[in-house]
């Protein structure tokens, strides 16, 4: 038997890690592995991906390369999936520091950029062609011009981290928009809660989201529909998104002098709400 409420003691909870400067020094732990993995894992492509390049500008009996271990691509495989957990470490801890819904997109701009730099630093020891402009067979001495395929493949050197380059620059751009649509967010929400109105709503309707697995029978979140009267008695009915399974009841936060504006209205679906409970629009 628990004397305590669950709802109240989650609420306190998460209040009490918000701002917490342990969360930031994890945050920028697990950013610095994200760097370190996300160099591993461009190098590791960058291996991988000079074996393509290797068969196209020359025979498949050039042994030049065949006496190195693959250590390149393994080591580029462990890359990946430590940047992918360390990145995602990252966000959840920046998430839990502001009290936010999402965490932030910079992870992702920091594996795209060591990335960059791995693919750049391993195609600079790629191994030249025998010929430039001939598949050279030292063996059978089937010589063959090359083609497009080879010429393309020939200035990888240049061109593939140059493609990461861009990868990275459009990432970034996507991460700033992504940080001030998410400041903004964070900017109205705290102003209406000092000066706002939070009035119970009512629940109208619950559309499930099923999927995750191959059934689609798993509960991935739902739709909720819910109604509320401002300080004019008008009935208001808005729709949220939410990853959360939890509802257990519906409470709304608006600006009272503009009811009607969707994108200063907040909806939290459980009791003792904590910050990143308030679900803005969609």
């Amino acid at each position: 038997m628990n004397t305590v409420d669950p709802a109240k003691a989650r609420h306190d909870r998460l209040e009490r890690w918000r701002g917490d400067r342990r969360l930031l020094v994890g945050a920028i732990l697990a950013s610095v592995i994200t760097l370190a993995c996300g160099f591993l894992a461009g190098n590791g492509f960058g291996a991988l991906f000079e074996q393509f390049r290797t068969m196209a500008i020359d025979s498949v009996f050039d042994d030049r390369g065949d006496g190195e271990p693959p250590y390149g691509p393994i080591w580029g495989t462990f890359g990946l999936l430590g940047c992918l957990a360390a990145g995602n470490l990252a966000s959840a801890a920046m998430r839990r520091y502001h009290g936010r819904r999402s965490g932030p997109a910079f992870p992702a701009v920091l594996a795209f950029a060591a990335g960059t730099l791995g693919l750049w630093e391993s195609s600079r020891g790629w191994l030249p062609p025998l010929a430039v402009g001939t598949a050279v067979d030292p063996v059978f001495h089937e010589d063959e011009k090359w083609g497009i395929w080879a010429w393309f493949l020939y200035y990888a050197d240049s061109w593939a981290p140059a493609v990461l380059l861009v990868l990275t620059s459009l990432v970034l751009w996507y991460a700033i928009r992504l940080s001030r649509h998410q400041a903004e967010l964070a900017r109205t929400r705290e102003r209406l809660l000092r000066y706002g109105r939070r009035v119970p709503a009512e629940i109208v309707e619950v559309k499930v989201r099923r999927g995750g697995d191959e059934s689609g029978t798993r509960v991935v979140g739902a739709d909720v529909t819910v109604s509320f009267v401002d300080l004019s008695g008008v009935r208001h009915w808005v729709t949220r998104r939410t990853g959360d399974t939890a509802i257990s009841g519906a409470e709304v936060l608006f600006d009272p002098a503009a009811p009607g504006d969707d994108k200063k209205i907040f909806v939290a679906l459980r009791r003792h709400p904590a910050l990143s409970d308030w679900l803005p629009a969609n």
